[in-house]
């Protein structure tokens, strides 16, 4: 049975208020209904660009960038959409990314996966799997030379430890003690493969003693076990004793993308929606008294209002002007070269 994840973390940590917790379900939730919705979408030919849905995975993006400082900078992945929410970006601003419509920060230059938004904190990620792992660590060092305490969080796949770059990435992290934290989003997949066909190990958190830093398994469907991890690998980082990997097993609910078909064994799928991240931070919150169906019940329906209005406003945005090409593409504007 492959559903073997960590136990989750027995405890609510003290610096997190019954608000934050709500608010930590919440952007969840706001994580699977945007999933769904795009999904949705994609399939009845909506979408100019593919969809890599993160339902399945919001603890991740969640738990582990809900605790950072404004000053810290982090780099998603593929399916780390919850990671933007938390950070502040908007159902508007996503799906004008995923419409790549003029009202798109990248002017449709960027899948909305690799779109990069400064004044939070995001960094635009590259379409190369695990290219954003070296880049991180140079973000993370240039913090650093500029005096500031901030920490660089890079998410990837596990598919991307076979690459390497995952390898010269930790390396160099590592030597030099970069402020990094690594967090590796191990849904057991290699794209449409099991990972046992291109991962020798069975923990990518193991591969952290190669290098001389710390490795944590942490249950990838428990917000609050990955907050932890996160928490302490941050505190590490800020403190000067260098990066961290965060292995978080997880699960993805959809198939890889929305041209693929699923390859996966259906009882396998349904075996971890029974785990799912959701269900099990809600039944948490609520044998706490902080949350219940009703405030769940008002929660969606205002994500469901936000989405529809998003979803709307986006489809009826004009694309950019072919000129746009150009902008942030050339250290000249284009006017000044003639073209």
């Amino acid at each position: 049975m492959r559903c073997n994840g960590v136990n989750m973390a027995n405890a609510t940590p003290e610096d997190l208020t019954p608000n934050d917790l709500r608010e930590m379900y919440r952007l969840m939730l706001l994580g699977r209904r945007f999933s769904e919705r795009a999904m949705e979408l994609a399939e009845a030919g909506r979408l100019p660009t593919g969809l890599h849905p993160s339902a399945g995975q919001e603890a991740v993006g969640v738990g582990a960038c809900y605790g950072l400082r404004d000053t810290d900078w982090i780099m998603p992945s593929l399916r780390t959409t919850e990671a933007y929410w938390t950070r502040g970006v908007t159902l508007l601003q996503m799906m004008n990314a995923i419409m790549a419509n003029s009202g798109s920060i990248s002017m449709g230059k960027e899948s909305f996966h690799h779109c990069g938004y400064p004044e939070l904190g995001i960094i635009s990620g590259p379409a190369i799997v695990a290219a954003q792992i070296p880049m991180t660590v140079g973000a993370a060092l240039g913090m650093r030379m500029k005096g500031t305490d901030g920490v660089g969080v890079c998410f990837f796949g596990d598919g991307a430890t076979a690459r390497g770059d995952f390898h010269e990435g930790l390396n160099l992290a590592a030597l030099l003690k970069a402020p990094v934290v690594f967090i590796c989003e191990n849904n057991l997949y290699f794209q449409t493969v099991p990972t046992e066909i291109g991962l020798p190990i069975e923990n990518v958190a193991d591969r952290a003693a190669s290098y001389g830093l710390p490795g944590t398994i942490v249950d990838g469907q428990d917000v609050i076990a990955v907050y932890e991890a996160t928490r302490e690998g941050v505190r590490r980082a800020r403190q000067g004793e260098g990066p961290s990997l965060v292995e978080c097993k997880t699960y993805r609910f959809f198939r890889h993308h929305s041209t693929l078909r699923e390859t996966r064994s259906l009882d396998e799928v349904a075996l971890w929606k029974q785990r799912d991240p959701l269900t099990i931070m809600a039944g948490s919150l609520k044998d706490q008294g902080i949350l219940d169906d009703a405030t769940i019940a008002k929660m969606d329906r205002r994500i469901g209002e936000e989405l529809d209005a998003a979803v709307e406003e986006s489809m009826a945005t004009p694309g950019p002007d072919a000129r746009e090409a150009f902008t942030h593409v050339y250290a000249e504007p284009i006017e000044a070269m003639n073209i």
